[in-house]
Formats: structure tokens, C-alpha cells, sequence
């Protein structure tokens, strides 16, 4: 028998990330295995004005109810992840996290729940969008303390997504 495992799974809503946790579910899923599903929640940069603490009523409502749509939001992705999971009959969490990027909040919280290893999605961005936006899986390889599993969705006959 293995010793139990926490995985952590990166997931973004893409279809990439559903790939690489329905890879990692065919593959590599061991029972006993415990699946956090970690997502990165970025709020619109209009929340991090520094006009955001105006005392003017019509910004109050503005930016207040903006924010209440996201937290909705992020409450959908949070069910959506969870139903992954259930449907799955994995056992398992879903975290929300709020870093500056989400590649630091991910390595971040895996070190955190001490996981075994990381899986990630990746799409593929060419080499001009990676290097000016940056990768998210690109930078969980260079820093994650543990192993990390990259899944690059390559379509072929058969393969379902």
C-alpha cells in the first residue's frame, strides 16, 4: 500500500485545467489521495485604485457592487470545482486564493498544505505572450518545492477533453 498523498490541482475554469485534472483522475489518481483544487481569484484592477476609499456615494456603490458580482462569481467557480470533485468521487476541497500572481499563490498554498505534488494545465501561449504575460505553470516549475505535473492538452482521435 502507498502512503496517503495530498495532490493539489491548479485550476483556472479553462479547458486546459479540466484536461489536466481529468489526466491526472485517469492516471495518477491513487485511493486515498486528497485533491485540493486551488484556483487564483483576481479582482478588476479597478479595486485597487487608490480612488477606492472615496467618500463620494455613487463610487461606494459602484465598486461595492462590483465586488459582490465577483464574490458571486467566485462562489460559482468554488460549487463548479466541488461538483468536479463529487462527480469524480474523489475526495477532496476546493480554495480560493488571493496572491499578487497566480503562480505565487499556488506554489504559496502548496507548501502550505504540504502537497505532494502539483498538477497544472498549460495553453500553450507562443513564446511572445509567455514572455510578456508571463506563464502560471511556467513559473509553478521554476518554484514549487515539490514535483510538478504539466498537462498540455494535445488533441488526438479519441481524446476527449
Amino acid at each position: 500500500t502507498f502512503p496517503p498523498r495530498t495532490v493539489m490541482v491548479a485550476m483556472d475554469g479553462s479547458e486546459d485545467s479540466r484536461f489536466a485534472f481529468h489526466w491526472y483522475v485517469q492516471n495518477i489518481h491513487r485511493p486515498g489521495d486528497r485533491v485540493v483544487i486551488v484556483f487564483a481569484v483576481e479582482f478588476h484592477s479597478e479595486h485597487d485604485s487608490r480612488w477606492l476609499f472615496s467618500f463620494t456615494e455613487s463610487v461606494e456603490e459602484k465598486v461595492g457592487g462590483s465586488l459582490d458580482k465577483e464574490r458571486a462569481r467566485h462562489l460559482e467557480t468554488v460549487k463548479k470545482f466541488s461538483k468536479l470533485l463529487e462527480n469524480s468521487k474523489i475526495l477532496g476541497e476546493v480554495n480560493a486564493i488571493d496572491s499578487k500572481s497566480p503562480g505565487e499563490g499556488i506554489v504559496q498554498a502548496a507548501k502550505e498544505i504540504h502537497a505532494s505534488f502539483i498538477v497544472t494545465g498549460t495553453r500553450g501561449l507562443g513564446k511572445v505572450r509567455r514572455t510578456i504575460l508571463g506563464s502560471v505553470s511556467d513559473y509553478i516549475l521554476r518554484h514549487a518545492p515539490m514535483p510538478v505535473v504539466v498537462c498540455r492538452y494535445v488533441e488526438k482521435k479519441g481524446c476527449e477533453k
